[in-house]
């Protein structure tokens, strides 16, 4: 934002990038060649690390400064252990997950049926304690979850927000004329990207 939106650097893959999570130290890319891999922007050589943690195509991705997590269109939620340098978890899934928001111990994703799923990390292992219906018509592919607020994104055209309670409690629902593919939320603002190939910008008094 500091460069008024202009292109500082490009990194350039040998598969087209699918989903990523960009941290102050790495940028996190998922890619269709089923791998998951690491780079650091800063550096003239940014690429530090590839791994092939899945047998499809990886369709999303959270991280932090302890965990890199990864879903994949082969059902499979891998947790890697950045410290370790090495996975610490597999789970085998239902269904196949298109979203992702990991903040403190909780994982919330939203998968190809339309449902909200919550993971939850007890004592160094992940464990899957919850799904939700939460309205949505088709395939969810945009969460952002906080302690007081949650959003979610679908392919039904929809914007949803919703108190996270248990279960979630809707409390205000917008619809687009294009499907959304995607959500960033800071504060009171919320952007979604588009099948109308743009960006659509909310700001929300709810």
């Amino acid at each position: 934002m500091a460069a008024d939106g202009q292109q500082f650097g490009e990194i350039r893959g040998k598969a087209a990038v699918l989903c990523l999570s960009y941290l102050p130290d790495i940028l996190v890319t998922g890619t269709y060649d089923k791998k998951v891999t690491v780079y650091d922007p800063r550096a003239s050589q940014p690429l530090i690390k590839s791994r092939k943690l899945h047998s499809s195509a990886v369709l999303s991705l959270a991280a932090d400064e302890h965990f890199i997590i990864s879903s994949s269109e082969d059902r499979t939620l891998v947790f890697f252990d950045r410290r370790a340098n090495s996975v610490l978890q597999r789970l085998q899934l239902d269904s196949y997950l298109l979203t992702m928001s990991y903040q403190g111990c909780q994982l919330w994703a939203g998968d190809n049926y339309g449902l909200l799923h919550v993971f939850q990390n007890q004592g160094g292992s992940f464990q899957h304690i919850k799904f939700f219906d939460v309205g949505h018509r088709s395939q969810i592919t945009g969460v952002h979850h906080s302690l007081g607020t949650l959003y979610t994104a679908s392919t039904d055209k929809t914007l949803r927000i919703h108190v996270p309670t248990d279960p979630p409690k809707a409390i205000c629902s917008r619809t687009h004329s294009y499907m959304l593919s995607g959500i960033s939320v800071a504060g009171n603002v919320a952007v979604a990207a588009s099948g109308g190939l743009s960006l659509e910008v909310w700001r929300l008094h709810v």
